[in-house]
């Protein structure tokens, strides 16, 4: 009897034992059924996001500001600016001004207009508004009250206009901007001389870190505007150069813009020293990228400029001149061009202030320089007198004209050649040996995606 009931209680904890594992089976099953049934959900729920997204994407409401319509009277004027001047700018790319100047149809041109239109008009009160503000004594100083007043006074000309609508209207807001770029010509002159009136009168150190900065923003901004505007008034015209989109060369090769910057440098050392060193170029030679001629031939000049002339005068006495030499490197993301000479270099105690506006070793004070005559200060003017502009032959040599900046290798010549190479992403360095020579590598984005810095 004892064995039977043995046998049933066994077969009895059999029975519970694969009761409670098939329940606990059926449970795990039920989870995982639910877990995918949930994971599922997910899914369909991010496809559908996903797919509604792309289906009907959110749309870009414009900045409405007083006067985008133009039209505005002087009254307005007064009460529109310090609202533009807090309004947000729209940073833009090498790669977007290209795009969108490739087809220039009359209805892009149309948009293009009205985009700048608001977009300079927001970039001027900026600029009048810190012009205004600036520290130490700089907004009193009467070179700096005037560039106030042409800034607020192109800012007035854009909004009175009213907004371009037809042709008429278009021509007329892009006739004002043509009056821009030669009215402010003489800008960084001007601001320049600013600054050495602060010194003169206030004893303020030019070298200041707010004024520094200052000059910076500033400078900055005006290359950004007169690009602009310049993409504009090129996209516009009936008769496109071969090759170039608006003012951007669609195959801008590096080797030929040194090319003629070394052939304009060295013009000017044998008028100035009866030699010069021969530039040589290597690396990749054959390179071309869509990129502005003037903005590479600006700081490349100022580059050369200054190799040149360090390697005459360490070399005067010498029976030979050694060559500058200059590499074109073509990565992935940026060109690369590196400048080497042999002109003694630079004191480590010096390579600081070599980024400093109106730094300059030249015999000739920035003081003489910078003059500018009560007929100049009075006038829109014209930059005919900027500075060796005129003298080196490089203001109308191989299109260059645009990009040509006054004052530049008088103290103004690094820091303006960094800020062109910084506008669209790139940047400018300098290594140097004391005692034997100076590197440069002058960095250009290839790929144009980088926005400009805005201030």
């Amino acid at each position: 009897m004892r064995s039977i009931h043995v046998v049933r209680r066994v077969a009895v904890l059999r029975r519970v034992q694969n009761s409670a594992q098939q329940k606990q089976q059926h449970q795990q099953r039920r989870y995982r059924a639910n877990a995918v049934r949930s994971e599922t959900t997910k899914q369909t729920k991010t496809t559908t996001t996903i797919t509604a997204t792309r289906e009907k994407p959110r749309r870009h409401t414009p900045l409405l500001l007083p006067g985008f319509r133009g039209g505005l009277s002087s009254a307005e004027l007064v009460e529109a600016l310090p609202i533009y001047a807090r309004a947000p700018q729209t940073p833009m790319s090498l790669r977007t001004l290209f795009e969108f100047g490739m087809h220039p149809t009359p209805p892009r041109v149309m948009l293009s207009a009205q985009f700048l239109h608001q977009e300079l008009a927001v970039r001027l009160a900026h600029r009048a508004h810190e012009l205004a503000t600036l520290p130490h004594g700089l907004n009193k100083m009467r070179s700096v009250r005037k560039v106030r007043k042409m800034y607020e006074g192109s800012f007035g000309a854009l909004l009175r206009q009213k907004r371009p609508r037809d042709a008429e209207t278009e021509s007329a807001i892009s006739d004002t901007m043509t009056t821009m770029l030669h009215r402010h010509e003489d800008v960084v002159k001007l601001v320049a001389r600013g600054v050495l009136e602060l010194k003169q009168t206030m004893k303020v150190n030019t070298g200041d870190i707010e004024i520094q900065r200052f000059l910076d923003r500033f400078y900055s901004s005006r290359i950004g505007m007169r690009m602009l505007i310049a993409q504009h008034l090129a996209i516009r015209e009936s008769t496109a150069r071969e090759g170039y989109v608006g003012i951007i060369n669609s195959k801008c090769a590096p080797a030929e813009v040194i090319l003629d910057a070394a052939e304009a440098v060295r013009s000017l050392a044998y008028r100035h020293y009866g030699d010069a060193p021969d530039v040589k170029i290597t690396g990749a030679t054959a390179l071309t990228f869509p990129y502005v001629d003037s903005y590479l031939f600006f700081p490349m000049f100022e580059l050369l400029k200054n190799s040149v002339r360090a390697t005459i005068e360490t070399h005067e006495n010498a029976d030979s001149i050694p060559n500058v030499r200059v590499v074109i490197a073509g990565g992935e993301e940026d060109v690369t061009i590196k400048i080497s000479d042999e002109g003694g270099g630079i004191k480590r105690s010096a390579m600081a202030k070599v980024w400093t506006y109106l730094f300059t070793s030249a015999e000739v004070s920035p003081n003489e320089l910078l003059h500018v005559s009560d007929s100049d200060m009075d006038s829109s003017g014209s930059d005919d007198d900027d500075l060796g502009a005129n003298e080196l032959g490089v203001s109308h040599v191989a299109g260059y004209r645009m990009g040509m900046d006054p004052i530049a290798g008088f103290g103004y010549g690094l820091p303006l050649s960094r800020l062109y190479a910084r506008y669209f992403g790139g940047d400018l360095t300098l290594v140097s040996m004391e005692g034997y020579g100076t590197d440069a590598y002058l960095h250009v984005c290839k790929l144009g995606d980088k926005q400009e810095r805005l201030y």
